[in-house]
């Protein structure tokens, strides 16, 4: 009996923290459903909405970095516990401000500079949620687990993605701020299980401040620019796609969004069965990883080029989904595997940041593209996917040797 207890605590801290990525991703994506019809129900801007969002991820990228060095020194558990404890405490207080606004006890100005202090605060906690939950799992695991619990790391998050605009949008019915409320309550209960249930005997703290790395002679580079390109062509391709629908199928914009409902749907259940069952089952190398990545990543660019039914973007969609499934996890367990120990929570915090750059480029970067032609970006991304297999192939004596 004595035996199994370790296992099972060794199982339940792992989920409650992979539950905590889940509620990242749903404080991240669900403010795209809640915050617009908010916003200007209260007499906001569209352009004023959508810098709240961005204000949020530009101190995500900025707090990413800085996360590396505290989560050696408080512990990877402290962090999460403080990363979900902000995030329950400014999500609960935005629902505030914007229920105050909408029953004109503050202003639009009064709100939207409240609003825009409490993206920013939510954002420097949660943006030490990931690197600490990653550095966690890698200390708890063999390296032959790597992948496995990598992928695990990019499917939670991604169900988080999926769940937030569908939750927010099932809780509106609430009342429009009622999002907001009980997705705190969620995220605080979260922050409680970890306080009580996820223990780390392993972390050693470190209080003498590491010497500053220069990541540009890292060997772990390339690794970590291909991070940027991996979610810039992600969330490039998402961006686009209401465009691609609707101008290949001469659709409204009803029928649009109703479409690139599906196409969404139809991406982010092929990437987590990959990362949820395919990566774990076979415990598949980086190697196989990046390989089958970026194979099915090449066909789907075809598949938005030259299959023009509406069967052709959902096959295009799934492919998408498979080909990033295999290419994400192989991407970031290679960096793992180039850095020692006591370099992993710098590192995940790193890797984390350049997932916030390549999210903030994507949009901007392929939606400039589809100007020039519809097939414009999926060509430069076919491109895209051809140079990060070459500078893996390039590094991969290096990635062998660790």
């Amino acid at each position: 009996m004595k035996s199994s207890t370790p296992a099972f605590s060794e199982r339940l801290s792992r989920w409650l923290l992979l539950l905590c990525l889940v509620q990242v991703g749903i404080g991240q994506s669900f403010i795209f459903t809640s915050l617009p019809p908010i916003g200007r129900e209260i007499g906001l801007a569209d352009v004023r909405i959508s810098t709240l969002i961005t204000a949020g991820a530009v101190a995500f990228i900025v707090a990413a970095f800085l996360w590396g060095g505290i989560i050696n020194r408080i512990g990877r558990v402290r962090s999460v516990i403080i990363g979900m404890g902000s995030y329950a405490v400014t999500i609960a207080l935005t629902g505030f401000v914007l229920q105050q606004a909408l029953l004109t006890d503050l202003s639009a100005e009064q709100a939207y500079y409240s609003v825009l202090l409490l993206r920013v605060v939510f954002a420097l906690g949660i943006a030490g949620i990931l690197p600490a939950v990653q550095t966690y799992l890698i200390a708890h695991s063999d390296v032959s687990n790597r992948s496995a619990n990598i992928a695990m790391i990019g499917a939670s998050f991604s169900i988080g993605m999926i769940i937030g605009p569908a939750f927010a949008a099932l809780l509106s019915g609430l009342g429009l701020t009622a999002p907001f409320f009980i997705i705190s309550f969620l995220a605080g209960i979260a922050a409680i299980l970890v306080v009580l249930c996820v223990k780390d005997k392993k972390h050693v703290r470190q209080l003498e401040k590491k010497p500053i790395i220069n990541w540009l002679k890292q060997p772990v580079m390339p690794f970590l620019g291909m991070s940027i390109l991996v979610v810039l062509s992600m969330t490039g391709v998402q961006q686009i796609m209401g465009f691609l629908i609707q101008d290949r199928f001469h659709l409204d914009a009803a029928q649009t969004t109703h479409q690139l409902g599906f196409a969404m749907m139809t991406m982010s259940f092929f990437s987590i069965v990959v990362q949820m069952v395919l990566v774990p089952r076979f415990q598949l190398g980086v190697v196989t990883l990046i390989f089958t990545g970026v194979g099915i990543g090449v066909l789907s660019q075809l598949a938005f080029i030259f299959l023009t039914s509406y069967w052709g973007i959902f096959i295009a969609m799934g492919l998408l989904g498979m080909g990033f499934g295999f290419l994400f996890p192989g991407v970031v367990t290679a960096q793992t595997l180039l850095v020692e120990d006591d370099q992993q929570s710098r590192l995940a915090s790193i890797n984390a940041s350049m997932q916030g750059i390549g999210a903030a480029l994507g949009p901007i970067v392929l939606a400039s593209l589809y100007q020039l032609g519809a097939s414009v970006p999926f060509i430069a991304l076919t491109a895209t996917l051809a140079f990060m297999l070459m500078v893996f192939l390039y590094c991969r004596s290096r990635l062998l040797q660790a």
